[in-house]
């Protein structure tokens, strides 16, 4: 969220104090800016990781640009100082959903929200909800964060309103978890739908044990009370890709996105590069069967309406049909929008006096927008991951199967998770399940084919030196990054079209290659391999090219920084059978590479020709 700052950091900062005669000049400068509501928003993207999209945008305010006004934290102190910090607050408010919905944003829009705008009650009055509706934004799309400053007491009016508000669908946030134990006693009371990790806490977190505990203790915590863990403040690709590994399923910072007056709908290609993990080349065997097809087989076609139906007929259908959980809305073009859940509107309008409140107003008015979304034609990797974040409203929801963005059904989680079981039973036979890469199978069966079809090819064994000392000393995770780094070199230099690549267990690849330049582009596997391999070390290890560490015995070794070795030939039409005879070669020169010193490649020419 990068410069957002609560008021009760505010005197933290110490910011310098003007001289008197200034002060008053400041004061008057934010009072002609909120007169005249001479303020701007600019929008962060809060990322989805689980499919790669926005889940929304956080409202950031500005003043005047170049002005010593134009800081949030600067507006908010003065705001303070002259007593009108509710009059500002909602200035801010309007003025992010005025741009939010001219900008016609998808997802959810958040809104940073103080204590003394809740207990104005301005949210829920009719005329607040019917300026909402007008602009095409229902309460379930608004997320009201609250600042680490307010602590909203249990038995205040903020805390009564911010209650109620949730009743009416609004979404409630805590922003900036981790700061104090005062957050998580609101946490308690409150339940609110999202938890907001404060960036110190993600800031580096890749490389420090203690932030990722303290993350994991957040979403074990969050589970509990059914609230959806934001990573706020990401600015580098290895804590995204950490985040995502703990089981974070949203974030936003510097790397996914800068506020901006206008921002991209969608993330940029790099992010989605870095979030899309390749799918398996499946054997054949595995991917008998679409995905696409059964999931479609398997939707139930729930007739949806559309979003200017009444509440009231939306409840009708429920209490009509005592099977049907959950009713799809769509727009007059067949888009899904969203779900109302049986159970998620027993809890807030089956209470006195709220469905005769509502029951006039439109559906969408407690329609759940941030429901699971499944693409008919998504990959297997993306259902499985839609269903690992999925949350316990989501599998009494379901999901919304769509087409192209079009309702095609309702999926139930339960015989979606049948059926990624199923699929990820048959293609964790054929693929390894750390890079996605082919396994024994498909490698075996690629040599089979190109024997019988009497390809010339070259075939090479890859393996890395010295990795079980440094997965002991270091941990599992950096010897998967090692690992993981070297199956995206083998991608990156020998690109598809006439190569297999396969890892086949461990740190061991293999390499099929038709292409005439296989042995330079594995020459430039290794150089890539040294200089990556470089950046998990320091200066000082690099030096004198290894570190001590304790072998299995426990005593004091030395072990050198790991090498890559590669053993490789060309296999030439009709001199093998089978691949069992390409393997007991590939292993001989295998070890002759190992043999040699560093980052070696051991071609055995006596296989030409």
């Amino acid at each position: 969220m990068g410069d957002k700052v609560p008021f009760a950091a505010m005197a933290a900062i110490a910011l310098p104090l003007p001289p008197v005669d200034a002060e008053a000049d400041l004061l008057s400068a934010f009072h002609e800016i909120l007169d005249r509501k001479g303020v701007h928003t600019v929008f962060q993207p809060v990322l989805d990781l689980r499919n790669r999209s926005f889940h929304g945008f956080e409202a950031l305010i500005r003043g005047p640009a170049g002005s010593p006004l134009e800081r949030p934290d600067r507006l908010f102190d003065c705001a303070r100082r002259s007593g009108r910090v509710a009059e500002f607050d909602r200035l801010c408010v309007q003025t992010g959903i005025e741009a939010f919905a001219a900008a016609a944003l998808p997802g959810h829009l958040f809104l940073n929200v103080t204590e003394a705008l809740f207990d104005s009650g301005w949210f829920a009055l009719e005329p607040t909800l019917r300026w909402l509706q007008e602009r095409g934004l229902p309460p379930s799309r608004l997320v009201l964060e609250l600042l680490e400053s307010d602590s909203l007491a249990e038995d205040t009016q903020a805390f009564t309103a911010a209650r109620f508000l949730r009743d009416l669908g609004y979404g409630l946030a805590l922003d900036d978890l981790g700061q104090g134990f005062g957050r998580f006693a609101l946490w308690k009371r409150l339940r609110p739908r999202y938890l907001k990790v404060d960036r110190s806490y993600t800031a580096d977190l890749a490389s420090d044990p203690f932030k990722a505990a303290f993350v994991r203790s957040m979403l074990l915590l969050a589970e509990a009370s059914q609230s959806v863990v934001v990573a706020e403040g990401v600015e580098s690709e290895r804590d995204l890709l950490t985040l995502r590994e703990i089981g974070v399923s949203m974030a936003q910072g510097y790397f996914i996105a800068r506020p901006q007056s206008s921002p991209a709908t969608e993330p940029g290609a790099h992010t989605r590069e870095v979030l899309g993990n390749p799918q398996p080349a499946l054997h054949a065997l595995a991917s008998r069967g679409s995905i696409e097809q059964s999931v479609l087989g398997l939707a139930r076609p729930i007739t949806p309406v559309q979003p200017q139906v009444k509440l009231d007929h939306v409840l009708r259908m429920l209490e009509q049909d005592p099977d049907l959980t959950s009713v799809p809305i769509v727009d007059g073009l067949g888009q899904a929008l969203g779900i109302i859940n049986r159970y998620v509107v027993a809890d807030r309008l089956f209470r006195p006096h709220v469905r005769d409140l509502f029951g006039n107003k439109p559906c969408t008015l407690v329609m759940s927008s941030d429901v699971l979304r499944l693409d008919a034609k998504s990959s297997l990797q993306q259902a499985s991951s839609l269903i690992a974040d999925s949350s316990y409203r989501h599998a009494t929801e379901g999901v919304l199967v769509t087409d192209g963005g079009q309702y095609r059904g309702l999926l139930l989680v339960g015989d979606l998770l049948r059926l990624v079981t199923e699929f990820q039973v048959q293609a964790a036979r054929y693929a390894n399940p750390l890079t996605l890469l082919p396994g024994n199978v498909p490698i075996n069966d690629c040599i089979d084919r190109w024997l019988h079809e009497e390809r010339l090819f070259a075939a090479a064994y890859a393996d890395i030196d010295n990795f079980k000392p440094f997965n002991d000393k270091f941990g599992y995770r950096m010897g998967d990054e090692i690992i993981l780094m070297l199956a995206d070199l083998l991608r990156t230099h020998l690109p598809p079209g006439e190569q297999f690549l396969a890892h086949i267990g461990g740190d061991d690849f293999v390499v099929l290659s038709g292409s005439r330049d296989w042995e330079a582009q594995l020459q430039a596997v290794l150089r890539a391999f040294e200089a990556g391999v470089a950046q998990f070390f320091e200066p000082a290890v690099l030096e004198q090219k290894g570190y001590w560490s304790e072998n299995r015995r426990g005593d004091a070794m030395f072990f050198p920084v790991p090498t890559l070795s590669i053993g490789a030939f060309v296999v030439n039409p009709g001199h093998f059978d089978s691949h069992r005879e390409v393997a007991n070669v590939l292993a001989e020169l295998k070890r002759a590479a190992k043999r040699l010193p560093g980052n070696a490649l051991f071609v055995d020419r006596r296989r030409y020709g």
